[in-house]
């Protein structure tokens, strides 16, 4: 059945959130490339660390996810010895503990980080001395500790980074991005004889879980949130191919919920200017190993940049730009030295 009057004020909804969408990114995107300084950054500050890389860049640290980093961070910091085992195995050597933060023997870029980091630290090494095997592939420390550690300050990682307009904009972007599915569905079912706006909110019921509830296991939520956004998506674009369609509302619903909630909310970046400067550096930085030359990089210490490389995401792209050089004092292997550097 085709209603000509919903179907049209559906259609304007619909073009409105995607419109919308697209200036939120388009202009909060452009800000943050205006404030970024064009300018070359070839070294990050002494005791920066690859926790201080998230936390600017997404405005809160994730440990579990930078195994590799962290290793070779604290190794270059003197704090523990590495050895090759086989595989991705390596055996973890405390060699001594990170001083207080209030001590003059500390280095750190942020205090707060380097608060936590030194908590991790003791939470995977009981004492000096203590060595345990662990997989390179895989987390330090379990999720509930992780979480565990940030739940015990009062501060918020975020402060200083972002505000409370940030998140404001992030909640809005993903409102919009659902908002067309939902419209469709009110419009199903007053030109259809069943209530098809219970697709809606199975797909919101999945969404929901998946991008919100991070402490549940990521294939885990993974797959139980397929099980409720697949048929719904399904069910609604069979069910607009049944009916009168000229806009495509169906497809375009569907396209507004991925490319928006996972894409475009990305780019609606609010952070505080005086944090600005600090992603500036960042970016440059990157973007300085990147794209500069081999022969412009051979003066620069692999080993002290590797946990960047790691913590950027970028290692198996600039890797070969480096000169080959003796192993580091703190690695230990005979033969083989495995893929942590």
């Amino acid at each position: 059945m085709y209603l000509p009057v919903p179907y049209h004020v559906a259609v304007v909804a619909v073009y409105a959130c995607i419109l919308t969408i697209c200036i939120l990114a388009l202009v909060f995107g452009l800000r943050a490339r205006v404030y970024v300084k064009r300018e070359k950054v070839t070294a990050l500050p002494r005791g920066f660390s690859p926790l201080d890389v998230q936390r600017i860049f997404i405005g809160k640290t994730y440990p579990r996810r930078l195994t590799r980093a962290l290793i070779v961070h604290w190794a270059q910091q003197g704090y523990i010895r590495v050895t090759y085992i086989k595989g991705c195995r390596v055996k973890l050597t405390c060699r001594r503990i990170p001083p207080e933060h209030n001590g003059e023997k500390a280095v750190f870029f942020d205090r707060g980080t380097y608060v936590r980091e030194r908590d991790l630290f003791k939470k995977v090494f009981k004492r000096q001395g203590a060595e345990i095997t662990v997989n390179i592939n895989r987390p330090l420390i379990r999720r509930k500790e992780a979480k565990a550690i940030n739940d015990s300050y009062a501060v918020r990682e975020d402060e200083g980074v972002y505000s409370s307009k940030h998140y404001k904009l992030k909640v809005l972007t993903f409102i919009l991005s659902v908002a067309p599915f939902f419209i469709c569905g009110i419009y199903l079912t007053a030109a259809s004889a069943y209530p098809a706006i219970i697709f809606s909110f199975m797909m919101f019921m999945g969404m929901f879980v998946f991008r919100f509830l991070h402490e549940i296991p990521f294939w885990f939520r993974l797959l139980w949130s397929t099980g409720w956004v697949a048929p719904a998506i399904i069910l609604t674009i069979v069910s607009f191919n049944s009916v009168f369609d000229p806009w495509l509302l169906g497809y375009n619903a569907v396209g507004a919920l991925f490319i928006g909630s996972f894409i475009l909310v990305r780019f609606v970046d609010y952070r505080e200017k005086n944090n600005l400067s600090e992603y500036s550096d960042l970016v440059n930085f990157k973007k300085y190993l990147l794209f500069s030359r081999a022969k412009n990089l051979k003066d620069i210490d692999y080993y002290a940049v590797l946990p960047y490389l790691y913590a950027f995401n970028i290692k198996f792209l600039v890797k070969h730009k480096f000169e080959e050089k003796s192993l580091p004092s703190w690695f230990v292997c005979e033969g083989k030295r495995g893929s942590l550097l």
